[in-house]
């Protein structure tokens, strides 16, 4: 298969096979012959291009389908879901409470948040920087953070993608 027939098939290539074939192109930019170093570099500079209209067409969704996209790319691990679910269950918590909730340690429920929010900010928008560390603060992607309490609940378009999604909170008595 031509290179050129190769680019027309990345608006379909999942993310990990946009990274295996940027890993090859590298490598072969890096070693190959002068005809793989121009294809390797054609194909890149392609990868680049699909990947940064995908970001510009992200950019203009309602922050909901953006949700449910970035879900539907690349959907909740099991223990991602049950990240959601506890806050959905529990909005106003702790991430203690959160932890507790889940039957895990410390506050450690906000690390493992953080970094679902993370994997999918490409998908999602960019995480605002920390105000108390030289980070970004990810969780805050899809969540919101009360100082005075300290405590998380979900942003209230993310509730809604989330049920799109099928991920409710339960049901209340």
């Amino acid at each position: 298969m031509s290179i050129d027939q190769i680019i027309l098939t990345l608006p379909e290539k999942s993310p990990e096979e946009r990274a295996r074939m940027r890993r090859n192109a590298e490598d072969k930019k890096a070693s190959g012959p002068p005809k793989l170093r121009a294809d390797a570099e054609k194909l890149l500079a392609a990868l680049d291009s699909v990947e940064a209209q995908e970001r510009e067409a992200v950019r203009t969704m309602p922050v909901a389908e953006r949700v449910v996209q970035a879900f539907r790319k690349r959907p909740p691990s099991e223990t991602e879901e049950k990240l959601l679910r506890v806050l959905l269950d529990n909005p106003g918590s702790t991430s203690s409470a959160l932890s507790q909730a889940l039957g895990w340690g410390a506050q450690s429920w906000h690390l493992h948040f953080g970094t679902m929010c993370q994997n999918r900010e490409a998908d999602l928008w960019p995480a605002p920087p920390s105000k108390t560390r030289d980070a970004n603060f990810y969780s805050s992607i899809l969540a919101d953070f009360e100082r005075d309490g300290a405590t998380w609940s979900l942003k209230p378009e993310v509730v809604g993608a989330l049920a799109q999604l099928g991920i409710h909170a339960k049901a209340r008595a």
